[in-house]
């Protein structure tokens, strides 16, 4: 048994206080106890969430004729000894209550330990058509924004000119514009500014284009990095 990780401690301290451990992990969380205050915090906590479940669990009332035909089987009136464990229907509430009590931990285990699904992750490289040298990286990640980041030297861009940015998904009619961008500036650029759900193959450019952008709805200008995206 490991204690390494949030998620390990606070599973060992719920089982911890069922004491459903086995001896040698009983005696190990014990151990850890004195010198762990993150473990002992998680101790307090399920103890505080668990214990209080043992008094609302309903009385378990036996049936009329059980004690009878338990002294029977055993041979010996009931009245003549003292009620064993099982006899107390103490015990079997805190029994019932218990087993609620591990029910709903083993639940919220399973919840704290379930792994969380990986964002969706996009890269790709801009390269020159001509000679394939990266000048820039599309970096995407669901749920967050798509960043543009200049490598290598920052592209010459003649008077009267500028950058701009396009996209065309996978499976797209026509390319769309995602603005103007500066020679060796990052940007950054909304998700809700795609035409569609980034994925693997889309495609990015950055065309050369008339200062103020291309005046069409396409790009204008020669090609100047072009690539397509991967998922990582």
């Amino acid at each position: 048994m490991t204690l390494d990780t949030p998620e390990d401690r606070s599973g060992a301290a719920g089982e911890y206080v069922l004491a459903t451990l086995s001896a040698a992990e009983r005696a190990e969380v014990e151990s850890r106890l004195g010198s762990d205050a993150a473990l002992r915090r998680e101790v307090a906590y399920w103890q505080d969430r668990l214990l209080g479940l043992a008094a609302r669990a309903p009385a378990a009332e036996p049936s009329p004729g059980l004690w009878a035909r338990i002294e029977a089987r055993l041979g010996t009136p009931a009245a003549a000894r003292a009620p064993s464990l099982w006899e107390r229907l103490g015990f079997w509430q805190a029994l019932s209550g218990l087993a609620v009590a591990a029910s709903l931990v083993l639940a919220s285990l399973l919840v704290l330990r379930a792994p969380e699904p990986a964002p969706e992750r996009y890269l790709a490289v801009l390269q020159t058509p001509k000679d394939a040298r990266a000048g820039w990286l599309v970096q995407i990640e669901a749920g967050v924004a798509l960043k543009l980041v200049p490598v290598g030297a920052p592209t010459e861009v003649p008077a009267g000119r500028t950058l701009q940015f396009w996209t065309k998904p996978d499976g797209a009619t026509g390319p769309t514009s995602l603005g103007l961008v500066r020679a060796g500036q990052p940007v950054t650029v909304a998700l809700d500014k795609l035409p569609a759900r980034p994925g693997a193959a889309d495609l990015f450019e950055i065309t050369l284009e008339p200062e103020g952008g291309s005046p069409y709805d396409r790009p204008s200008g020669p090609i100047l990095y072009i690539g397509r995206t991967i998922r990582l």
